[in-house]
């Protein structure tokens, strides 16, 4: 079977064996026929032991009657330590009682002595043909993740694995008595200028944008989200005092102030943030994000490059009112076009 060339990374080979002559002719033919593999050598049960704790190699060949620590009990402890790697047992075919063994320890493959350099061969081409397949199968998947959990063109989370990832932040938080911040924010005026420079411009903006509000949340527990079309969501967990949030916020309007160099044109962008606390403006995710959302309506109606905390007697008021007109996306009649130099 053909293997993907990306797939084709170094792998490590772990050879115990106490007979000097056997291990230095099969080490030679290994490192003839394998030159891509990287090639560890001991003499006994213990020191293959050690060489695997320290260095996690992917097969392990070994010979089964070895002085103190034989290949059975090696194998067994191996097998303790990571289930999934690949042994090769090298045992006399006299050895029913070992090769009993090496099923029930789940020994993957074992060679008769004298050995057949074609079937040691063989069983080590399938041993690496197996991993090449388990790390395909792996990375398709640790792919599929990566599709159902990160935005494609930001690559950043998306709205469904911010939620997972703020459903334990606010039980964390509940748990240890912390405060956390949602902010909610979008691009203000960004469907005039996709839709006058193109969508190509409009994703390079979109692009650009997240990487600036990565660049804001320097923390390795703040997250950045993107929530859909120019909305995006950022969480602060672990907050004290709230001002921290108001810090990020006008760190991200100070950094938006500053013009964007796409392709050909220099936009001047804006925007406005909304603030939710827990556990004072909601108990759950949920909660945090339409209070978020909710106050960055608040903050537009005051203009523009504003962020606003939530303000449960005043927005939820009027909110109704708020929210609605800005769904379409689509700028009023009395927004100006976006300054563009």
């Amino acid at each position: 079977m053909d293997i993907p060339a990306c797939e084709k990374i170094p792998m490590t080979l772990l050879y115990v064996e106490d007979d000097r002559d056997t291990q230095k002719l099969i080490a030679l033919m290994i490192n003839w026929k394998f030159p891509q593999l990287n090639l560890l050598l001991a003499d006994e049960g213990q020191r293959g032991l050690d060489l695997f704790t320290n260095h996690h190699p992917d097969i392990v060949l070994t010979d089964i009657w070895m002085p103190g620590m034989d290949g059975i009990q090696m194998s067994r402890e191996i097998k303790e330590l990571d289930r999934g790697v690949r042994i090769i047992a090298l045992t006399a075919s006299s050895d029913t009682a070992a090769l009993l063994d090496t099923i029930e320890i789940g020994i993957n493959h074992y060679v008769l002595k004298p050995i057949k350099q074609e079937k040691l061969i063989a069983v080590i081409e399938q041993c690496i043909e197996g991993i090449h397949l388990e790390r395909l199968y792996r990375q398709q998947n640790e792919r599929v993740r990566h599709l159902a959990y990160y935005d494609s063109l930001t690559g950043l989370p998306n709205r469904q694995l911010f939620d997972e990832l703020l459903h334990q932040a606010t039980a964390q938080a509940q748990r240890h008595e912390r405060r956390l911040a949602v902010l909610f924010l979008d691009l203000d005026r960004f469907k005039v200028i996709s839709d006058t420079l193109g969508h190509a411009v409009g994703d390079q903006l979109l692009k650009a944008v997240a990487q600036r509000l990565k660049h804001c949340c320097r923390r390795d527990q703040d997250k950045v989200a993107r929530r859909g079309g120019d909305e995006f969501l950022i969480l602060l967990p672990d907050l004290d005092p709230d001002q921290e949030a108001v810090s990020i916020a006008s760190k991200i309007i100070e950094v938006f102030s500053q013009p964007l160099v796409l392709s050909e044109h220099e936009l001047n962008i804006t925007t406005c943030i909304g603030i939710s606390v827990f556990p004072h403006d909601g108990s759950d995710g949920e909660t945090l994000i339409k209070n978020a959302e909710i106050a960055m309506y608040s903050a537009k109606e005051s203009g523009r490059n504003r962020y606003h905390l939530f303000n449960h007697s005043t927005d939820i008021h009027d909110s109704q009112r708020l929210v609605p007109e800005k769904r379409g996306k689509g700028p009023s009649r009395n927004q100006p076009h976006p300054l563009l130099a």
